[in-house]
């Protein structure tokens, strides 16, 4: 019975998560790029030191919209089976 119930995590919800943190990625590297104390250094550092601080949003970015999704997956799937809150 319980290989009859959907998955909560899918392809399509994988592929959007990865592109939307791609997305974020890039526009934040731009941002941060302005922020970085290393101008000195050249343009490398500049882009680089943007790069980590944004690889770590990113990262974070990414957790919570998997993890939303998945939450979701699963309310929504609450309401839609019946008696699967019965005895709670």
């Amino acid at each position: 019975m319980d290989n009859m119930k959907p998955k909560l995590v899918t392809r399509q919800g994988v592929v959007i998560d990865l592109v939307i943190t791609a997305v974020f990625f890039v526009w934040m590297t731009g941002v941060l790029k302005k922020h970085v104390p290393w101008s000195e250094s050249g343009d490398t550092a500049v882009l680089l030191g943007a790069a980590y601080c944004s690889a770590c949003l990113s990262g974070v970015l990414w957790l919570a919209l998997s993890l939303f999704r998945v939450t979701l997956a699963d309310q929504m799937l609450q309401k839609t089976v019946p008696g699967r809150n019965e005895g709670r």
